[in-house]
């Protein structure tokens, strides 16, 4: 994080050495400090990714799970607890939405690496992450389906996923479990040799 700080200072000490020092018309110099803006917005909206602290944005529809933990609530210091997974979006075109922060420079795409998201704490959400995680320790691959924002009211079952994780077949609502449903992935396709 130094590092990152230093460089806005080194950035901004050369722009307004440029600026004082030269004489030059006052359009260039206003282009600098518009694109040093541009530039130092860039930065600053990428360290929240570069940080690797969980994120509670939307999840991707359909993800690709490394790995979850659970943190239980704790009555005594009133801690309401915890979902984290690490999640890949399986079709991250998808699910992207048109935002004026497309427009910057970015130095997280969101894709190539996990992004760990938080999701509130049920009793069938822990059941749902740790029956994956045995999935996951047995070698097998799992994906997940996300059904909107946590506790947003929409209602899905999972009747006619035979794949699905335990407990969550015919639940019903999907309120309580932050609306996910963790199934076991197919085998990946191999190329004709």
């Amino acid at each position: 994080m130094t590092g990152i700080t230093l460089g806005f200072i080194l950035i901004a000490s050369l722009i307004l050495w440029y600026i004082i020092g030269s004489k030059g018309h006052w359009v260039s110099k206003a282009a600098i400090i518009l694109l040093s803006l541009y530039f130092c917005l860039s930065v600053g909206l990428s360290l929240s990714e570069l940080m690797g602290w969980p994120t509670t944005e939307k999840l991707p529809s359909k993800f690709f799970l490394h790995w979850a933990v659970v943190e239980e609530p704790d009555p005594k210091t009133g801690d309401k607890g915890g979902v984290y997974i690490w999640t890949k979006p399986l079709d991250p075109t998808r699910d992207r939405d048109q935002s004026w922060q497309d427009y910057l420079l970015s130095f997280y795409d969101g894709e190539s690496q996990p992004r760990a998201h938080k999701l509130p704490y049920s009793r069938e959400l822990h059941e749902q992450a740790q029956s994956a995680l045995g999935m996951i320790m047995q070698g097998q691959s799992v994906g997940g389906t996300s059904f909107g924002e946590p506790g947003d009211g929409e209602t899905a079952g999972a009747e006619g996923d035979s794949e699905a994780v335990e407990g969550s077949e015919g639940e019903g609502s999907l309120t309580r479990n932050g609306g996910v449903i963790f199934h076991k992935l197919p085998p990946p396709k191999l190329p004709d040799k």
